[in-house]
């Protein structure tokens, strides 16, 4: 497998460890910051199992615990725990706006609390665009670590498919429709990943890999010439025909065949008149010639 790239999602595939510390602050009953906390509500957070006051608390823990760590940590844990509000606490049942809306909420709250605005340059990396990315990216990941378990199980019988595939295609024509290459990078590696472990662990065939990435591109160069060529034979006969466009490139043509005949006249009429002062010229040499004999 190629060494990694280094991108903006690199988080997708290594969250364990920040899933792991929120889960255990959320099971952790001891409160802290409860003069914020208590009167925390959210019209999003729905589920019954989800109190939003036992959120708040779990994520103020979190976020002291960033505080302390290295930069490293702070980057991925603050990007690891929009996904964990996402996709753990609404179910992935709201868009990502509205749980930036409670990612910044939550934030806002820890930071009246400590008022030393350590992480803010790490809670505003975060966007609409990249928060759906880094959701996507994850997501995957989260369904092709239950593939793994599904399929690696004792008993299990071999499948070669799964959700990952469909996922897949989908981000792919999304990277290259918006030109984003971290995303596209990332999946690269996600594809190696996938495409090495239903390789080497289940031993399917090739015909069950993802696709490289760079494929969907070369499809995409030579579709989209041949699309503009149909169009265009079949348009402009009818903009020739029906709009102000066909007279116009009509008298342009004229144009240019006028200028170009004058322009043939003037370069025959020059070789003429050279030819005809070259002949008179030699002409003359002769006579010369002829006299002094």
């Amino acid at each position: 497998m190629s060494h990694e790239i280094k991108t903006f999602y690199n988080i997708a595939n290594s969250y364990t460890k920040y899933k792991d510390e929120l889960d255990t602050f959320k099971r952790d009953e001891k409160p802290i910051y409860m003069g914020e906390c208590n009167s925390f509500v959210n019209e999003h957070i729905t589920n019954i199992e989800e109190d939003p006051p036992t959120i708040c608390n779990t994520v103020m823990k979190f976020l002291n615990l960033l505080k302390e760590e290295s930069e490293s940590y702070k980057i991925e844990g603050s990007k690891y725990l929009f996904y964990w509000l996402h996709n753990d606490i609404l179910k992935n049942k709201s868009p990502v706006e509205i749980t930036l809306i409670l990612y910044k909420e939550l934030y806002r709250r820890y930071n009246e609390e400590d008022n030393l605005n350590i992480l803010n340059k790490y809670i505003d990396q975060m966007n609409e665009n990249t928060s759906d990315k880094l959701v996507k990216l994850t997501g995957i990941y989260d369904t092709f670590k239950k593939f793994e378990k599904e399929v690696t199980s004792k008993g299990a019988e071999k499948k070669c498919t799964s959700d990952c595939v469909k996922l897949f295609s989908t981000y792919v024509h999304e990277c290259q429709k918006g030109y984003d290459y971290d995303f596209c990078n990332e999946l690269k590696i996600f594809r190696e990943k996938y495409n090495f472990f239903i390789k080497t662990y289940i031993f399917c065939d090739e015909q069950y890999f993802l696709q490289p990435v760079d494929l969907f591109d070369i499809v995409r160069i030579i579709i989209v010439p041949i699309v503009l060529i149909v169009v265009t034979s079949l348009i402009l006969p009818l903009l020739y025909k029906f709009t102000p466009f066909g007279p116009w490139i009509h008298n342009i043509i004229a144009k240019q065949k006028y200028i170009f005949h004058n322009i043939n006249e003037e370069t025959n009429h020059y070789i003429y008149s050279y030819e005809m002062e070259n002949n008179s010229s030699k002409t003359g040499n002769y006579n010369i010639a002829y006299n002094s004999t």
